[in-house]
């Protein structure tokens, strides 16, 4: 006779392959390029886009959560009869039921505040992030790719007519003016970024703000000060006189986190580009 398919054990094994999932695709998430170069460059690991990644994890995650509750249906008579064995034995764990608490509440309280070594852990996370990052990969502004043809020109500073001409010389199919970059990317089998490779203006103005997209978050005040020939002096003076203390070494996200700024306001500030946005 076949034997019976076990809904206990299937749950049981579910549980511990979805973990699995989850922890995998944890991992990946934890060293992935920020959202803005992935879905600029269409990033892959093993295959799979980050935004399938975290689609798996979310997924996985929630069917884990499911699956736990019809693990503790099937099961539920043996769990209520360990607590009773255990409460008949006369064992109490109403020191290790606090002391695991007041552990979970300070590791809560020490994340949310960024405490050592959680600190530590998300910095190094974020490091990871970015080793991925290069200029070439880096988009002009976050989440280009969700521009329309028209409003990307714009964005580039050049007329919708010739951007269309650029499009057309370098065989690209594309059907409207109002379809995204996305789609555009989608629809020739390629990523955005290789398109903005593509459509590239040398000529771009000298006197402008920098550009957005460059990753500017894990830089310091130095580095930026270095990668455009500015002394850094001249910098820390400019960000004094908008009221930002700084130091050369310091990263402009942290800068920026002290003052209610972005990364890139803190670049533009310190290389007299532009002042402090008036609505901080």
């Amino acid at each position: 006779m076949k034997k019976k398919f076990s809904f206990r054990g299937f749950i049981s094994l579910y549980i511990t392959l979805s973990f699995l999932v989850m922890v995998v695709s944890g991992i990946i998430l934890y060293f992935a390029p920020p959202g803005r170069v992935a879905n600029w460059s269409y990033w892959t690991f093993l295959g799979l886009l980050k935004n399938q990644w975290q689609s798996i994890h979310t997924i996985f995650t929630f069917i884990f959560v499911v699956a736990a509750g019809f693990h503790l249906f099937f099961n539920w008579k043996p769990f209520i009869a360990y607590l009773k064995t255990k409460f008949e034995s006369k064992v109490k764990l109403r020191k290790e039921l606090i002391t695991s608490s007041l552990l979970v509440i300070l590791f809560f309280f020490m994340t949310i505040n960024n405490f050592f070594p959680f600190k530590s852990v998300m910095d190094i996370g974020e490091e990871l992030k970015e080793s991925w990052t290069t200029e070439s990969m880096e988009p002009p502004i976050p989440h280009a790719e969700n521009l329309t043809i028209s409003q990307f020109a714009k964005t580039i500073n050049i007329s919708v007519d010739v951007m269309l001409d650029k499009l057309t010389e370098k065989n690209l199919q594309f059907s409207k003016e109002d379809i995204t970059l996305k789609e555009l990317a989608e629809l020739n089998k390629i990523s955005p970024n290789k398109i903005w490779n593509m459509l590239k203006n040398p000529a771009a103005n000298e006197n402008s703000s920098l550009s957005e997209g460059r990753g500017f978050g894990r830089k310091s005040l130095e580095d930026v000060c270095s990668q455009n020939n500015f002394m850094l002096e001249i910098a820390l003076n400019n960000l004094k006189a908008e009221g930002i203390n700084a130091d050369g070494n310091e990263k402009l996200k942290d800068i920026a986190m002290r003052h209610n700024l972005l990364p890139i306001d803190v670049a533009n500030i310190a290389l007299g580009i532009k002042k402090t946005p008036d609505n901080i």
